[in-house]
């Protein structure tokens, strides 16, 4: 995770016909250093050795919104389209070619009906990047605020991440940020909710430290729903829990979340 203002130097911001520009915009201009550069890549999932003509129209017709971009001061933009065996090998072949800081796959809640919303593309690209990456769920029919913030947290480095991120948003827009942790026990709870509070306080942020009882989901829901703008989750770090922010807890997170939900999968320390 980079620090200081305006994280990012080079983000990776794959694209299909459904991706909404204006939230990629919102969330470019709060992290994307001066003089930073956008790649949009659109990603044509076949073994063929070239890109047909067919193809590459559609391709050109996925990316002629994201042109917007181009009139931002400062921003350099680049398009690519590339075929390989799969949408989330391609991904991370550019992302390991191009010394990219960010990979941020935006995907929408018009698809909550589906059932996984973070799929097996989005799941490979999240345990195998070795970049840092961000899924970053909007919803289409609510502008993007930041007043409130909502930092659940097993304590472990991604969820420190997105403190670091929520800091961002803090020096922007004065956000108030909520760290929480589920559990029975108080001494876990202390211990998870430390090392993202000290995040906070090493760069002088107040904020509230939640310690809640019950089920996981249903309660993170619970608090959400009391006027929260955004979560900001982080990917879990141990393999015997999986499914608890990669898999099924995450689907239904995001299913039932009443605000957006952007999770960080942080690299390095």
């Amino acid at each position: 995770m980079k620090q200081g203002a305006n994280l990012y130097n080079k983000i990776l911001i794959p694209i299909t016909r459904t991706s909404n520009m204006k939230f990629l915009v919102n969330f470019v201009d709060h992290f994307l250093k001066p003089g930073g550069e956008i790649t949009f890549l659109h990603i044509i999932a076949s073994d063929l050795f070239a890109i047909s003509p067919a193809e590459w129209r559609r391709a050109m017709s996925t990316i002629s919104t994201t042109h917007l971009l181009t009139a931002t001061e400062g921003m350099r933009v680049d398009y690519r389209v590339k075929n390989s065996l799969s949408v989330a090998s391609g991904i991370l072949e550019e992302a390991d070619a191009g010394d990219y800081d960010l990979i941020l796959l935006a995907t929408s809640t018009y698809r909550k009906r589906l059932k996984h919303i973070f799929g097996s593309n989005l799941d490979e690209i999240v345990k195998k990047a070795r970049v840092e990456t961000i899924v970053f769920r909007y919803m289409e029919d609510k502008a993007m605020s930041y007043k409130r913030i909502l930092i659940p947290t097993s304590g472990y480095q991604h969820s420190v991440g997105a403190a670091v991120l929520a800091a961002e948003l803090h020096k922007k827009h004065g956000s108030e940020i909520t760290v929480l942790y589920i559990g029975e026990n108080n001494e876990d709870a202390a211990k998870a909710l430390r090392p993202v509070s000290e995040r906070l306080n090493a760069v002088g942020i107040k904020h509230r430290a939640l310690h809640r009882k019950g089920p996981v989901v249903e309660t993170i829901l619970d608090e959400a729903d009391r006027g929260y703008d955004l979560m900001m989750i982080g990917a879990t770090e141990q393999p015997v829990h999986h499914s608890f922010l990669l898999g099924s807890t995450a689907d239904r997170l995001v299913k039932r979340s009443p605000c957006p939900v952007l999770m960080v999968k942080s690299v390095g320390g």
